[in-house]
């Protein structure tokens, strides 16, 4: 009945800390909506994130602005495969996520859950 109303249910949960080249995102997933947190560093970061969007089977496509703890600020989108859940590639950004070499981020779990 769920495929006749068009509604997929997600085989995963990507609520959890991870990590992308020491940069920590803190990710929070309720049904097929994703927000998270990033920052570089925890302590005087050069960069603070954060995103809204959603997971529509294996892709998630977020919307991210820079916050003011760090000093960048900038925006953009940015689309990752879920590898697994515990491997999400970037596959495709806007507004300069990522850097020169976005084709290599990638996001690793370090937690699950809260």
């Amino acid at each position: 009945m769920a495929a006749l109303l068009g509604t997929t249910a997600q085989a995963f949960d990507l609520t959890g800390d991870w990590d992308s080249d020491g940069a920590g995102f803190y990710i929070r997933q309720v049904n097929d909506t994703i927000w998270w947190y990033a920052e570089n560093s925890a302590e005087d970061p050069a960069w603070t994130s954060v995103a809204y969007g959603t997971v529509e089977g294996d892709t998630v496509n977020v919307t991210w602005v820079d916050v003011p703890k760090g000093n960048a600020t900038i925006m953009g989108t940015a689309v990752f495969n879920v590898i697994s859940e515990d491997e999400l590639q970037l596959v495709n950004q806007t507004g300069g996520f990522g850097g020169e070499d976005w084709k290599e981020v990638k996001l690793l779990r370090i937690n699950s859950g809260f």
